[in-house]
């Protein structure tokens, strides 16, 4: 399956600067995301999805994820991205817009790829970006459609414009399809990416952004400026106290068990299957972190 990433802070860069791109290995994301959609002119298409393939391996080396948006693959453009891309294995890419056409696309090219490169198959990841009331409605349905999908993203800003509603930095009217892609990718067994929040130097209205994604159940989110992966990373990543009272819950499950009784208390609660679960996800998330540093 290759590396498990953390995956808390996933920063988009566009394609076409190679002045931003050069910043990429030195900053605290996760994650790198190298945009060639939205982001860039179509004047500068090919400019960026040459930067991008040359930086792949450059930012690879900072231990980083390295993860990039092509274009959608109804265009000669997206085609071009994946053939191009794929050649320089990514971890994984991002297709936007998606539907089962274009992940079905995505996926037969890659493996194609795979194949040119002598590699396994789906060693390099999908991750469909869902930004269409259709996508949101079918989620559980599109999520299933290869098993190279390990991860999900929310696109609120087009979501918002398939919807011809306006899209406020609250996000009250993005909430049924922040929860229903949360309860699909959670159903697969797969990480899940909030949408970015757009007001730049609102870092309080960023970090209740955070704690409101993080309490629906997504596992990271998505940023367009650096100044935002510090409060990403912070909301993410499981305090102190977390951490040790989840190795105490994990511990008394295994003490209870190991003396046949199951179910046990731990400080005043109950611990069960779900709760000790729980707890062990925890200390393992937060194990990979301390292994970053």
């Amino acid at each position: 399956m290759g590396e498990k990433f953390v995956r808390r802070s996933l920063l988009y860069m566009p394609g076409s600067s190679m002045k931003m791109l050069h910043k990429a290995p030195g900053l605290q994301t996760d994650s790198i995301i190298i945009d060639l959609e939205d982001a860039v002119s179509i004047s500068e298409k090919d400019r960026a999805r040459e930067n991008a393939a040359g930086m792949i391996d450059i930012i690879k080396a900072s231990r980083k994820e390295v993860i990039v948006r092509v274009n959608a693959m109804d265009t000669l453009w997206g085609v071009k991205d994946i053939l191009a891309i794929s050649a320089m294995q990514p971890d994984a890419v991002i297709v936007p817009k998606a539907d089962e056409k274009s992940l079905t696309v995505a996926d037969m090219m890659l493996w194609v790829m795979e194949q040119e490169l002598g590699l396994d198959r789906y060693s390099i990841k999908m991750i469909p970006l869902l930004e269409t009331a259709y996508a949101i409605v079918n989620a559980y349905q599109l999520l299933g459609v290869s098993a190279r999908i390990d991860g999900v993203h929310l696109g609120g800003e087009d979501l918002a414009r398939d919807l011809e509603i306006a899209r406020t930095l609250k996000g009250e009217e993005i909430l049924y399809a922040r929860q229903q892609i949360v309860f699909a990718a959670r159903a697969r067994g797969i990480d899940v990416f909030d949408s970015p929040y757009t007001a730049i130097k609102d870092l309080e209205g960023l970090q209740e952004d955070c704690r409101t994604a993080k309490q629906i159940g997504f596992s990271g989110k998505t940023c367009i400026h650096p100044s935002h992966i510090d409060a990403i990373n912070k909301v993410f990543t499981p305090t102190a106290e977390e951490v040790d009272f989840s190795k105490g819950v994990v511990a008394a499950y295994k003490k209870s068990l190991a003396e046949g009784t199951g179910a046990c208390m731990y400080m005043g609660k109950m611990v069960d299957v779900p709760i000790a679960e729980r707890a062990k996800k925890v200390v393992e998330k937060a194990e990979r972190i301390e292994n970053l540093k």
